[in-house]
């Protein structure tokens, strides 16, 4: 049977972040059970025994804002309708500010494995900023919490670029996430969206070299401390790389649930409309598209050279029935030459330097 990952998307926050472009609905506990109601529903409908769910991730918003029994009836949902294998991967994103002894007992009782935790930033005057509601403390004590309720896998996602961050407060940060001891570590780069409160103050944010040399110090940081590098954002101790997002890059199937969620099944994308009233109202998997022999190619290579596995030439060809050098080889040694990939046995990947440069060699590859 074919592995299946399933992401699950909850809406709801408390406030909504200043750099935040997600569906999400904050001061909307009025819509809460009907939510869910039509999420449980929307599962139901996508029953399919013979899949074999190997991860499933809660996403927002923030899950852990709504009532944990919530959660509880989505996990059984899924188990219903799907063949849940023993082991699989059950991650949700916590706001460190909405968790408690109680909610996270009951999260490990109804098998969430994976905690991904929201802290962005250690500095409490930048966290007020952008519009989060939890404190550096917060995060310090959730972290302990968490395994105080037999949580073994936790990571905790950063952020920097962020509107008149310095190089020695993103240091602090790093520091201080590491002193937590997390399994899996995100470090993202602000993304400016348009019409977010954020995006008024392009001015204020640091010079994209800064951002380079955030990033690298993000990395060296990281390694040091025993999390290794496996895409271009993300860091893990052994073993603990994220199994769900693993799936994405490597364009395996996986069926969104919610509000805004996003599938890719059968060769087909689709997805749910990002409107609350839309999605109660019944609209769902929209924006069909059939991806084609072309885009799946560019696809890979797009989501391949974000890892630093980078790109199976055996399981290109499988995939393909050519050789992923097939009309490449110039622009490959030209990638090599310059120290920006590496091509040995059945792998090509980019190096560091050439992972600061992923969307330039992309459009070479191409």
């Amino acid at each position: 049977m074919n592995p299946l990952s399933v992401y699950i998307h909850i809406p709801f926050c408390r406030s909504k972040c200043a750099y935040c472009d997600f569906a999400s609905y904050p001061g909307r506990e009025d819509a809460w059970e009907a939510y869910f109601r039509a999420l449980f529903a929307e599962i139901e409908a996508a029953s399919d025994r013979e899949r074999r769910v190997e991860t499933i991730f809660f996403g927002g918003g923030t899950p852990s804002a709504v009532p944990f029994s919530f959660i509880g009836e989505a996990l059984e949902a899924v188990a219903r309708a799907f063949d849940v294998v023993p082991g699989a991967e059950i991650t949700l994103e916590a706001n460190p500010g909405t968790l408690t002894p109680e909610k996270l007992a009951a999260y490990r009782a109804m098998g969430v494995n994976r905690l991904s935790i929201g802290a962005q930033s250690f500095d409490a005057a930048l966290l007020k900023d952008i519009g989060r509601v939890h404190t550096p403390e917060d995060i310090e004590a959730a972290v302990p919490l968490a395994r105080a309720a037999g949580f073994e896998n936790v990571g905790l996602d950063l952020m920097y670029a962020l509107p008149g961050q310095t190089m020695r407060q993103w240091e602090s940060t790093l520091r201080r996430a590491v002193e937590l001891s997390p399994e899996h570590v995100s470090a993202y780069s602000l993304i400016v969206e348009e019409n977010t409160p954020i995006a008024a103050r392009a001015s204020e944010i640091p010079g994209d070299d800064e951002v380079v040399e955030m990033q690298r110090l993000a990395t060296a940081t990281l390694e040091e401390e025993g999390y290794l590098r496996y895409e271009i954002s993300n860091y893990a101790r052994e073993g603990f790389r994220c199994r769900h997002n693993i799936a994405y890059w490597q364009r395996a199937e996986y069926l969104g649930f919610g509000a805004a969620a996003h599938s890719f099944l059968a060769g087909e994308r689709f997805e749910n409309p990002a409107s609350l009233s839309e999605y109660l109202g019944g609209r769902r998997r929209e924006n069909r598209k059939r991806i084609l022999r072309a885009e799946a190619e560019e696809e890979t290579i797009l989501l391949s050279t974000r890892m630093t596995d980078g790109i199976s030439r055996s399981a290109f060809r499988r995939e393909f029935g050519k050789d992923f050098l097939a009309g490449r080889e110039a622009v490959v040694k030209k990638l090599v030459g310059a120290g920006l990939a590496v091509l040995e046995n059945d792998a090509f990947y980019l190096t560091g330097r050439g992972l600061e440069l992923q969307s330039a060699a992309v459009l070479e590859l191409l």
